[in-house]
């Protein structure tokens, strides 16, 4: 049974060994056999190559295998909804990201920066990560260095507002999506990830009630 969501912050949340050693390396295997094209970004509505801000890749991963690991994604954070104090009921992804070395994500929020953004942007709540490899070889997962993840807290209660979280194989990182967050350069190796994001049914940007 998967443990209850550790709050290093009232905003940042991580499960680990959400996914085991041989899940992670499978779903490794599989991304690595899929076709993939560089990542984009949205700025302004529009769905563009920016390699200034962001410098990976995406995989087109196997629908049902892609399905499987949202239902999970999905499934836990339904089961802890209240720990999150949050309206999401649906997950947007999942997606299935590799950064090589030299990739990076530059600082970014997860929700509607600009009027002609997406609508769907505007319902995300929660984003919610799953980490498949670390820093340390492990069996037949792959290592690689650098490519933390710094989030940026907002509670002024704080000493400090930077959450820096170091990826580990199978771990969950769950986190609000209006929270400013950025991949540090990937160094050597490359680091695997899965993203998505709880959104809300209700909200107007979905079609739910004004």
């Amino acid at each position: 049974m998967l443990m209850r969501p550790q709050f290093r912050t009232q905003n940042v949340a991580s499960v680990p060994g959400f996914l085991s050693a041989d899940e992670c390396a499978g779903v490794i295997r599989a991304m690595d056999e899929s076709p993939r094209e560089p990542a984009q970004v949205v700025r302004a509505g529009e769905s563009l190559l920016d390699s200034s801000l962001r410098h990976c890749f995406d995989h087109h991963f196997p629908e049902d295998d892609k399905r499987r690991i949202g239902e999970r994604m999905a499934s836990y954070f339904d089961d802890h909804r209240a720990a999150f104090e949050s309206d999401a009921d649906f997950l947007y992804g999942p997606y299935f990201m590799s950064y090589e070395k030299g990739s990076y994500f530059r600082a970014h929020r997860d929700v509607a920066n600009h009027k002609n953004d997406p609508p769907r942007l505007a319902a995300h709540r929660w984003s919610l990560l799953l980490y498949l490899n670390g820093r340390r070889a492990n069996g037949a997962l792959p290592a690689f260095d650098g490519g933390a993840l710094t989030i940026y807290e907002t509670d002024p209660r704080l000493r400090d507002r930077r959450v820096v979280v170091v990826p580990e194989p199978g771990m969950l990182l769950l986190f609000r999506s209006s929270l400013m967050h950025e991949v540090a350069t990937v160094l050597d190796g490359t680091r695997y990830a899965v993203a998505g994001w709880m959104s809300s049914a209700s909200s107007p940007a979905l079609g739910g009630p004004r």
